[in-house]
């Protein structure tokens, strides 16, 4: 497992080349909801990093972070069969 200071520094999404420490921020500094705030961190439309985003801006509402499952949603991005994997044990 990584330290939260390697999580923060992980890239959270290749379009907007932002890390997990500047979504973090952009989300506790809007007040938008999550599909424009997104755009902010993405500056795309894609939804490649659906999963962990969607996660990251939850916790980013509710004040408090679980970095082990930010890093497992991020390495589950990478690992397509893992992700699919993952939609099917979990329903989504």
């Amino acid at each position: 497992m990584a330290t939260k200071e390697e999580v923060l520094a992980l890239e959270i999404c290749e379009c907007g080349n932002k890390n997990v420490a500047d979504a973090i921020k952009i989300f506790q500094e809007t007040s938008l909801p999550y599909k424009k705030a997104k755009k902010l961190v993405t500056e795309c439309d894609k939804s490649c990093c659906r999963a962990a985003l969607l996660r990251l801006f939850d916790m980013a509402y509710f004040g408090t972070f679980d970095y082990d499952e930010i890093e497992r949603l991020i390495q589950l991005r990478h690992d397509k069969l893992g992700e699919i994997l993952e939609r099917m044990k979990t329903g989504r």
